[in-house]
This record gives structure tokens, sequence and C-alpha cells, in this order.
């Protein structure tokens, strides 16, 4: 496995400074954890906001690109808990790909 990382795309993350610097934090810790596993190019990640009443629901669509492609996306009111599982989902797709592939 290289040690170069592979990049990460963000789109529609309008955020508060406080909210982004959690938003990073969270992404690179998850940008590890699949770099560990999983040789990849890149993590695109895009991000709609719609107004629900008087809160936001935050969809969050993710695409991991590496020998194939995998998708996730998630809708939640909270917005770190909707990007945490959509990187999850991408993740454990990978890994269950990777672990096919090898049974074949």
């Amino acid at each position: 496995m290289t040690e170069d990382k592979g990049k990460i795309i963000l789109a529609g993350f309008d955020l508060e400074p406080a909210e982004k610097a959690i938003v990073n934090n969270l992404i690179a810790n998850y940008q590890q954890k699949i770099a560990e596993k999983f040789d990849y190019k890149e993590i695109r990640l895009r991000m709609k906001k719609s107004v629900r009443g008087k809160t936001f629901l935050h969809e969050v669509q993710g695409l991991l690109i590496g020998e194939k492609k995998f998708n996730a996306k998630v809708t939640d009111y909270n917005l770190f808990s909707a990007l945490s599982e959509t990187l999850e989902k991408l993740m454990n797709e990978a890994e269950h790909y990777k672990r096919t592939a090898r049974q074949k």
C-alpha cells in the first residue's frame, strides 16, 4: 500500500468555522481508516441542505474511487452523523468488495 493518501473533494459544504473544524477532523479520521484498508484515488463528498420546518435536513452523498467505485447517501438532521454514516458506508462497501474479491 502506498503512503500517499488519495484526495478528498468536498462540494456544497458551506459551513461556519466551528462546523468546518469538526467536519475536517471527522473526514481526516475516516480518510486514515480507509487508507489503512483500501487503496483509493479520491473520495468525493457532496452536501445538500434543505429546510424542513425550522431545521435543516442534510443530505450527504459520497463516492469512493479506487479500483472500483462505491456510492453512499445518507440524509439526517445532524450533519456530523450524516457525514460519519456516509463515510462508514463507503468504508464498509470497500472492505466487503476487497473480501469477496479475494475469495474468487
